[in-house]
């Protein structure tokens, strides 16, 4: 498989391809592992990546499984104890060192419409790899064309730490990736939902 994409990268779009294979990455906090696993594995198939307290997994529809998580926090308070973040995937592909930039840009350019003239930045949590790919100088090199790309356009965006209007979460496990789109509106409403 090397590159696929959801119907829409928006996180409005809850029902995701088929064949797309985790749109779900979560993180448990130290020594809360078991715990987390059981919980999330009643809503949907999750497994254990091989970096320590990682988990993906693939949910029929996100909007769906995130109210489920909010109203079992609600109902039963420290049910997400177990939870350090969660991020929706929406975007998926598999890469080696030398092509991971190319695809990053291809398929950042899909969320322009989302980040318009608006605020946003790019955070890469990379797994594996390391000292092969750095996450800041990626980060900088995708913030640096979404900014050159859309402006060309006739947008004007900010790259914004302070609670922008998009976060676009790069997550890689060994030599997969999966992106996810982070609106202020669904940061707001699923506070579990995150970066590092």
């Amino acid at each position: 498989m090397i590159f696929q994409q959801a119907a829409s990268p928006l996180p409005a779009a809850s029902v995701l391809e088929a064949d797309l294979p985790w749109n779900v990455l979560a993180t448990a906090k130290d020594k809360e592992q078991r715990h987390l696993a059981r919980r999330l594995r009643r809503f949907g198939d999750f497994r254990w990546t091989r970096f320590r307290g990682v988990l993906v997994g693939r949910v029929e529809d996100q909007q769906a499984f995130f109210e489920q998580l909010r109203r079992c926090e609600e109902h039963e308070p420290g049910f997400l104890q177990p939870l350090a973040r969660m991020v929706p995937i929406d975007q998926f592909f598999t890469f080696t060192v030398d092509d991971l930039t190319m695809k990053l840009k291809q398929a950042m350019a899909k969320y322009a419409g989302l980040i318009g003239s608006g605020t946003f930045y790019v955070r890469v949590e990379r797994r594996g790899y390391a000292g092969a790919i750095h996450s800041r100088e990626l980060e900088q090199e995708l913030d640096r064309t979404l900014v050159e790309s859309l402006k060309a356009g006739g947008e004007y965006p900010v790259v914004s730490f302070h609670d922008p209007d998009v976060i676009l979460a790069v997550e890689t496990i060994g030599n997969e990736c999966g992106i996810g789109a982070l609106t202020r509106a669904l940061r707001s409403r699923f506070p579990f939902i995150r970066v590092s």
